[in-house]
């Protein structure tokens, strides 16, 4: 009678904790564009810079640039991103498919105190890759992007920038 009280303590601790760490493990595989970037800025934190390259992996010698330094053109940029909702994957960055992909480095001026650098590669409408320059471990994640984002609407604001500032 005892070994088999033991057995139903012992499956029923397994349920338990099975309860409880499956969603906490399925949910620290999803974050937002937000959690991942912009949520390290405090309210004197100002973004110094944006700069966009969009990198074309038949030639590196087609890599164009648009570098933005206006808070508004900056904030007209990061709206596409402001609602992406992310789930981690190990990677992120399909190459064999891809002609193009944009690289994004954001510059944050830490309360006048020094900078920060935030980068964001964007492979496609569901592959996104971030890295938080401040961090001391996993500086690097990769995402898969689980709602709806416009890839075609980044290559027309790239595009509209570059022709700005030509």
């Amino acid at each position: 009678m005892k070994n088999r009280t033991k057995y139903i303590l012992a499956i029923v601790t397994v349920i338990v904790v099975a309860a409880i760490a499956i969603p906490l493990y399925v949910k620290s595989q999803h974050t937002t564009f937000r959690a991942e970037v912009t949520d390290h800025m405090t309210m004197l934190d100002k973004i110094d810079s944006l700069q966009i390259r969009k990198i074309t992996r038949i030639s590196s010698a087609e890599e164009e640039e648009v570098r933005l330094e206006d808070p508004k053109e900056i904030q007209n940029v990061l709206k596409l991103f402001r609602d992406l909702e992310l789930k981690k994957v190990k990677e992120a960055r399909p190459f064999n498919d891809l002609p193009d992909y944009y690289e994004i480095r954001i510059v944050i001026n830490k309360e006048g105190r020094f900078t920060e650098h935030f980068g964001v590669w964007v492979y496609s409408e569901n592959t996104i890759s971030t890295y938080n320059g401040a961090a001391t471990r996993d500086a690097f994640g990769d995402f898969e992007i689980t709602n709806e984002f416009n890839f075609n609407e980044l290559e027309r604001i790239f595009n509209k920038l570059k022709e700005d500032a030509a």
